[in-house]
């Protein structure tokens, strides 16, 4: 109050001394004395009634500003009690929910450890419910373990029996093998509708090819990448399987963990090619190497077999097989000594060995080879390893792992082409040799058989 009458009679100072200063300059302007009284009492006048009337306005308003102060405590003060009510209400309530507490204590006793066991109980089964296959042909479930896990009170008997229920199905599920109708998703996003055979809660099948269940939206999704055929093989048989049959299966009891692992492990092509370059090269020779083998096989079998059907029939030869060229240098030769026919029928061996043993060193070359370029492709790779680890450092594996993988598969193929080369080399000298032996022995045969003949002969003349 006192602030606003210091204000007031502020205002009126200022108003005063703007009024004397609008005096002198009316007095500079006023031609006489009598007008500028004149003049100075008109502009009292007027001040005078405005200062009444600031005055009259000013006293309105401190007596409203009085009212509504007066409301304002009003007010407070009912608020004020209207707090003390509550609060003692609140006491109150505060009090009577303390003894209720302590009742509902005194009447649950051990139902409050039964709450807490049964809440943890079904916690647990919430989890496992919510990704196990048996949700696939009974998808309610799901709905109720959630409500009987968020619940709140004491449960229930009907509810206590619930839990049980659920739990019996999940165990007989576990063991059972169920044919059933199910939509399906494709890699692609491509949605059918087909037949899946659930096996307990390990594995999911449609034909040949597993699938992945997605618990969020209950669906079964085909994975992008099959395992290997002897796997879908089983669970083809499986799919196809009248009830009773017994049929084998790889099953996967990690529920689909070891699945995701044998999926994600490269296959024969992709193992291939790890090997880049240096490993199609490597192929190329054992498959060249394959060819020569295969040919000379087929050749010295050929030829084998047709020496075999001339000693059936020694006194016919035929220039088709070694041995029948043998026996007709032989029958063509006879008139003459037992030393020219030797050199004939070495002759003709010589040739006849040499077309054995044709490819068989190139055979040994490629054995030799294949190694070698394997080592050339584990240089190569950990060349590249080396690098990586010069650029990006050893704090990821996988900028490692091409170079490696080059270097490991090469070695392998390397190998797997050498060994049954050199094995086919063995074979196909032996074979070569037994045929060069036969030949040998037969020619020893006639060469003796004529150095007999000529020494009868001889032995007769000189009788005579």
């Amino acid at each position: 109050m006192r602030n606003t009458a210091k204000h007031y009679f502020l205002s009126m100072a200022a108003t005063a001394a703007l009024a004397l200063t609008s005096h002198c300059v009316n007095a500079a302007a006023a031609t006489s004395l009598n007008e500028l009284i004149s003049e100075v009492k008109a502009s009292n006048t007027a001040e005078t009634a405005h200062i009444r009337e600031r005055e009259r306005r000013f006293m309105a308003a401190y007596k409203d500003q009085a009212k509504m102060l007066a409301q304002a405590q009003a007010e407070l003060r009912a608020q004020e009690s209207a707090r003390n009510k509550l609060k003692t209400r609140f006491d109150a309530n505060e009090k009577i929910l303390g003894d209720l507490q302590e009742q509902l204590d005194r009447r649950t006793g051990d139902l409050g450890e039964l709450f807490g066991v049964f809440r943890q109980v079904a916690g647990d089964t919430q989890s496992m419910i919510y990704d196990s296959l048996v949700s696939i042909d009974k998808p309610g479930r799901k709905k109720q373990i959630t409500a009987l896990a968020s619940s709140k009170e004491v449960p229930s008997i009907s509810e206590i029996e619930s839990l049980w229920t659920i739990l019996l199905d999940e165990v007989a599920g576990s063991g059972e093998i169920r044919k059933l109708k199910a939509d399906i998703v494709k890699p692609n996003g491509e949605q059918y509708n087909g037949e899946v055979v659930r096996v307990g809660t390990f594995n999911v099948i449609t034909g040949d090819t597993f699938l992945r269940y997605e618990p969020e939206d209950g669906k079964l999704v085909e994975l992008s990448r099959q395992p290997s055929g002897s796997v879908r093989s089983s669970a083809e048989d499986l799919s196809e399987a009248s009830p009773g049959q017994l049929v084998g299966f790889s099953l996967d009891p990690s529920r689909g963990v070891l699945l995701s692992l044998l999926v994600q492990s490269p296959d024969l092509m992709e193992r291939i090619e790890q090997g880049k370059l240096v490993g199609y090269a490597i192929i190329a020779v054992g498959f060249i190497g394959l060819l020569i083998v295969l040919f000379r096989f087929y050749t010295l079998r050929r030829v084998g077999s047709r020496i075999k059907n001339q000693q059936k029939d020694m006194d016919h030869y035929s220039d088709e097989n070694p041995l029948g060229r043998v026996l007709g240098v032989y029958y063509n030769s006879m008139n003459l000594s037992a030393d020219v026919i030797s050199r004939k029928l070495d002759d003709v061996i010589f040739k006849d060995a040499a077309e054995f043993r044709k490819g068989i060193a190139t055979i040994k070359v490629l054995a030799a080879i294949a190694p070698l370029m394997g080592l050339l492709g584990t240089v190569t790779g950990m060349i590249g390893t080396f690098q990586a680890i010069t650029l990006f450092g050893t704090g990821d594996p996988k900028l490692m792992a091409g170079g490696i993988s080059q270097a490991l598969v090469t070695t392998v193929l390397g190998l797997v082409v050498s060994i049954p080369l050199l094995l086919s080399h063995s074979l196909l000298n032996g074979r070569a040799t037994l045929l060069t032996k036969i030949l040998g022995e037969q020619a020893a045969g006639m060469v003796a058989q004529q150095a007999e003949k000529m020494e009868l002969a001889r032995k007769q003349k000189a009788d005579v």
